[in-house]
């Protein structure tokens, strides 16, 4: 293979032009109508120019009407250009000639959103756990904020924000920002936003700059509870209670968090437990992380997920990628932040256990989900060329990025000497997007005279697809039983022919242990039995001795059935279709559905085509655009 080459840094994911005409404010007000499913709004943006001569103001936008479009207050001339697949339509605005760096503009304009927004997803009331009052909720990540409003939707780009929404009463607006108390005014300002009754307006303030994708919205039956001093969960009145146990833990995260990056600095950090068909586990938005239901284990095991939203704070949403090329910079460093968390709370052990068991998840994803030398497993891919940054969307940023700074902690000394060093790291870029190179350069400014970073392959470890030029080493001590375990039962039924099990097996095998514990057996015995699935009759044997058909914890299940399915275990089947029908995460649905599609059993895969059938609109719609690329149903889905 071709030394991999390093490459100039270019924004391949957004039609705007940040870096000559930048928006750095924008005050947006929306207008929710349920009965059309459209966002009507207004929003006037700040501009600031960044090169003498600038002649147009570039934004991105999809499927959204744009109308009276004003610059300082004057029409302006605007065009729309032709629809790319992926990167939607750009919208060019005339600026005034003779601009220099520095001057300030204010561009206004009116715009309604499709329907079928991409980040939108409007659910009836029977899709809620309520039942009474309809619901909605954005995901704008990675490239979606264009669909709600003309945007500069580049990570690279990043903007304060006010806004007032309007919704029906008696339902709650939220968003990625800090409400604002009641003023009395129940009213949009702009002209063009007429009155509606039995309506009210909700406020907000982000004072803070982020970049679109982390821009949010959320409209409901809501109400809260309080975990901490700046802390609450947010619900449906039948599900806020049960949010309020599983993430009671969550000021000990800001806490463990702040220790090691510094001080929390976005004002609130509230939680927003979703209804089932959140697309992921959880979404990191300002002042508002977005969470799935499916963390309701009931026993607090998956709060884990809130840590590593928690983390966010820091890397992501302060130090942030300046393209989708360079996302690892923020899942990877998050992913580190998250086990460190972990570790500062159940000791180091369970930093290394974690790190273990991403391992794993990363061989899955390079050998079984891709390949070694998918152009996808690199940890900055190639965008170039109109990719979708959600098509490239894996495990890889999470935990090929993780590897990389595990082994450069370990390289310098380990966390004594790289703890300090991630602290100087997230203070120095706070505010400021960066990419790889920027990393780079300033690590070994940092680590100037530690003669080991000499032998850092960077342009491998950054540019080349499959696993890392490094194999880690993890202290796997606290999963050993879980490892132990997996090994008895592969060797029980080496030849795929079926047996008992191992000698002497029983229920004790697994009494007391955690369900990361659980969920550490399954997939290490997933991992040994790669090349010859299980004989469904182990798996039989399995359950009868251990319940795990009937778990309700979600991770358990995920693993258990992918298990299933793969050794041809078909009296999974229906429990299988069952929980791809009441969630719509894709940490789940993906894998299953691959596996289902994938299987030897002809039920399998008409399960799989008849459940993503009969469940694809209930799902958000970028959860559904990927789970039909699975499926090879790209065309059809692509109306």
């Amino acid at each position: 293979m071709a030394a991999p080459q390093k490459r100039v840094f270019k924004e391949h994911s957004s039609q705007s032009n940040f870096e000559e005409a930048a928006v750095t404010h924008s005050d947006i007000e929306l207008d929710v109508d349920f009965d059309t499913h459209v966002l009507s709004g207004h929003v006037e943006h700040t501009v600031e120019v960044k090169k003498d001569g600038v002649a147009e103001l570039a934004l991105d936008t999809r499927d959204v009407a744009v109308s009276d479009v004003t610059v300082n207050g004057e029409a302006a001339e605007h065009s729309l250009a032709e629809p790319h697949k992926a990167l939607g339509s750009r919208l060019s605005i005339k600026l005034p000639a003779g601009l220099k760096a520095g001057d300030k503009l204010t561009v206004a304009m009116g715009f309604e959103t499709s329907p079928q927004a991409s980040a939108v997803q409007w659910l009836a009331p029977e899709q809620t756990a309520g039942k009474q009052h309809p619901y909605l909720f954005t995901q704008c990540q990675a490239i979606h904020a264009r669909s709600i409003l003309p945007c500069q939707d580049s990570p690279g780009a990043k903007f304060t924000y006010t806004a007032a929404v309007r919704v029906p009463q008696p339902l709650r607006a939220l968003m990625s920002a800090v409400p604002l108390e009641e003023d009395g005014e129940q009213e949009l300002q702009h002209a063009s936003m007429k009155a509606r009754s039995g309506t009210k307006v909700w406020r907000f303030k982000q004072a803070q700059a982020i970049p679109s994708y982390l821009l949010a919205l959320a409209v409901g039956n809501l109400e809260s509870r309080r975990l901490g001093p700046i802390s609450h969960v947010w619900s449906e009145p039948e599900m806020v209670e049960a949010g309020a146990y599983e993430f009671a833990e969550t000021q000990s995260f800001l806490d463990a968090a702040a220790s090691l990056a510094g001080p929390y600095q976005w004002g609130v950090y509230d939680i927003l437990l979703l209804p089932p068909s959140f697309p992921y586990g959880g979404m990191e938005n300002p002042c508002l992380t977005f969470v799935t239901p499916t963390l309701l284990a009931g026993d607090r095991s998956l709060a884990n997920v809130v840590a590593h939203e928690i983390a966010h704070s820091w890397t992501g949403n302060l130090v942030t990628n300046k393209s989708w090329e360079h996302f690892w910079l923020n899942e990877g460093f998050t992913v580190y932040l998250e086990r460190k968390i972990m570790g500062r709370l159940c000791g180091e052990k369970m930093y290394q256990f974690q790190a273990s068991q991403g391992w794993l998840k990363l061989k899955n994803t390079v050998h079984k989900q891709l390949s070694p030398e998918h152009p996808f497993t690199a940890l900055a891919p190639d965008l170039s060329g109109g990719v979708d940054p959600d098509d490239a969307f894996s495990s890889i940023p999470y935990e090929k990025g993780f590897a990389f700074i595990h082994y450069l902690q370990e390289l310098v000394g380990g966390s004594e000497k790289f703890e300090p060093f991630f602290k100087q790291y997230v203070q120095t870029f706070a505010g400021t997007p960066l990419t790889s190179d920027d990393f780079k350069t300033f690590f070994l400014g940092y680590f100037k005279d530690c003669e080991a970073t000499k032998a850092i392959d960077w342009d491998t470890w950054f540019y080349a697809p499959g696993m890392p030029p490094v194999t880690n080493t993890y202290d796997e001590s606290l999963g050993q039983a879980a490892y132990e375990l997996a090994k008895k039962w592969h060797t029980s039924d080496v030849m795929g022919i079926g047996s008992s099990g191992p000698q002497g097996a029983s229920a004790d095998d697994i009494k007391g242990w955690s369900s990361t514990q659980i969920v550490a057996f399954l997939d290490k015995l997933a991992e040994l039995r790669a090349l010859q699935p299980l004989h469904p009759s182990i798996c039989r044997k399995m359950d009868e001795l251990y319940d795990l058909d009937s778990r309700h914890n979600s991770e358990i299940r995920c693993s258990w059935f992918q298990l299933c399915i793969n050794a041809g275990d078909d009296a999974i089947l229906p429990r299988v279709a069952e929980f791809l029908k009441e969630q719509g995460r894709m940490k789940f649905l993906r894998p299953l559905y691959r596996a289902l599609n994938g299987s030897k059993s002809e039920a399998a895969r008409h399960l799989a085509l008849n459940t993503f059938k009969q469940q694809r609109n209930a799902y958000h719609p970028i959860a559904s655009k990927m789970v039909a690329v699975d499926l090879k149903l790209a065309a059809e889905t692509a109306e």
